[in-house]
């Protein structure tokens, strides 16, 4: 008889199921455990934010409690300690493997820019009082273990009355120089023997692989605060042409004037347009831009009442002058590239023929003549919108030096129109680009048309109806931050 009792539902498949488990084997390579990511395996960009965490002297620095000194006096030079760690970073990030450390240590060089400085003074108790009085933070190595030290970014000395008698050597970050110049400027003022008696000599060391410009900016150009000092060498080595010199004759003279100061800025400009017009060197000719750039915005941010209380035709000649300084730093931006296969359709940017940190050093510049010629414009028209106002990105609202429409020439805007239009047609915003070529073909001088008008052409050529404006600067966008 059959049996017809009812069977579980799972039964069915029970069979089934052992067979495959039977005739199924794991081969050894699917048994292999996948590696665990490492700090390596992550994108440069995440990278950068832990050792920002770990390395960076003023995050490490937040919440903590004030730095205490305590001094001994050896050999009469200084030896420091401190309450707690000036700065508590993780330097066992350097010792991890040899990418990780080879990035850690560039990291913090790069964001710290230490700066090394020396004191030779017959008396140690003046060395102590500017170090403790300054508010600098620095870090309490012993003077033997820093006078080893290459990787930092600036040499700076400071000899009272030719003393031979070294009383300190310490080391901090750049973020501390303004209060050390600030102390030394204060003293300064409060005695008219103070700065005659003291000689300063500095040399930059290391640039990494930042900016000149950006670095002498942040290491060299608050010391124009100083003046009337005794003496004062500043090396040539890692700074621009013409920077050092300068700089030497600011600090030296017997006190501050405008017109001084105008007419600093004014030769770094010339520089720049210089090396511009010869077609020599492009990349000199943007520091060259850049580094007027910065010294003007340092000028109004430590000269305000000074510079305020000058002329109308000063201000003229700073609008001027930085008008001039954007369109030559836009100009010189986008020329570094002139040679970029495509250029004149942005078919670069999705071009994997060209490698990639070509495309991405081409966008990032692209980008930033964009950002410049579009400041140059603003100056020159006079635009009431601060977001394209160059003196806005840098400067509160009250110490912007005011500015004028009639101080330029419709020649002048002319050009300024042209050079956007330019780079808008490399980085495929065609449609950006006609109208700006339009307005510079109505501007431009009768006679010298010609050029103009192709370009406005080719801008008519190249545009895509099916293709929104802007898509262009957010493609260069996108290829800059490639990794």
């Amino acid at each position: 008889m059959t049996d017809l009792s009812k069977r579980d539902s799972m039964e069915a498949t029970v069979s089934d199921l052992k067979t495959k488990m039977e005739t199924t084997h794991l081969s050894a390579a699917a048994s292999k455990q996948r590696r665990p990511l490492g700090l390596t395996d992550l994108p440069p960009s995440v990278r950068n934010r832990i050792y920002a965490h770990v390395l960076d002297t003023e995050l490490v620095n937040a919440g903590q409690p004030n730095v205490a000194y305590a001094h001994a006096i050896k050999d009469g030079v200084l030896h420091f300690s401190a309450s707690r760690r000036p700065f508590p970073v993780s330097t066992s990030m350097f010792y991890v493997n040899k990418q990780i450390g080879q990035e850690a240590r560039e990291y913090f060089y790069e964001k710290g820019l230490w700066v090394r400085f020396e004191v030779y003074s017959a008396d140690a108790r003046h060395a102590k009082t500017m170090l403790e009085d300054s508010g600098v933070l620095f870090a309490t190595a012993a003077p033997a273990v820093l006078e080893r030290c290459m990787l930092h970014a600036m040499d700076l000395t400071l000899v009272e009355k030719g003393s031979a008698q070294k009383r300190a050597l310490v080391m901090f970050p750049a973020q501390y120089l303004p209060r050390l110049i600030n102390f030394m400027e204060q003293a300064s003022r409060a005695s008219g023997t103070w700065a005659p008696s003291h000689k300063l000599w500095m040399s930059v060391l290391n640039t990494y692989a930042l900016e000149v410009a950006r670095v002498q900016g942040d290491l060299l150009e608050l010391f124009r605060l100083l003046t009337n000092v005794g003496g004062v060498t500043v090396e040539k080595g890692n700074l621009l042409e013409g920077y050092a010199e300068a700089l030497q004759a600011s600090i030296l003279a017997a006190e501050f004037t405008a017109e001084a100061w105008l007419g600093m800025v004014s030769e770094t400009a010339e520089r720049a347009e210089d090396v511009l017009r010869g077609k020599r060197d492009v990349d000199a000719a943007a520091q060259q831009a850049q580094s007027a750039i910065i010294a003007m915005t340092y000028g109004y941010l430590t000269r305000a009442e000074t510079l305020h209380s000058q002329p109308e035709d000063f201000h003229k000649s700073i609008q001027r002058l930085r008008w001039r300084c954007e369109l030559a730093l836009g100009r010189a931006l986008a020329a570094k590239h002139a040679d970029t296969p495509n250029k004149s359709n942005a078919s670069w940017l999705s071009d994997t023929s060209i490698p990639l940190q070509t495309r991405k050093a081409a966008a990032k510049d692209l980008l930033a003549a964009e950002t410049a010629t579009s400041h140059a414009l603003s100056l020159a028209t006079d635009s009431a919108s601060p977001a394209s106002n160059p003196w806005f990105q840098t400067l509160p609202p009250e110490l912007i030096p005011p500015n004028k429409a009639e101080w330029f020439t419709d020649e002048e805007r002319g050009r300024t129109w042209y050079a956007c239009g330019i780079v808008h047609t490399a980085l495929g915003e065609c449609l950006f680009a006609a109208g700006d070529l339009e307005r510079a073909e109505r501007l431009w001088p009768g006679g010298e048309k010609e050029g103009v008008k192709e370009a406005f052409a080719r801008a008519r050529e190249g545009i895509d109806w099916n293709v929104r404006p802007g898509v262009g600067l957010k493609r260069a966008a996108g290829v800059a931050r490639e990794e």
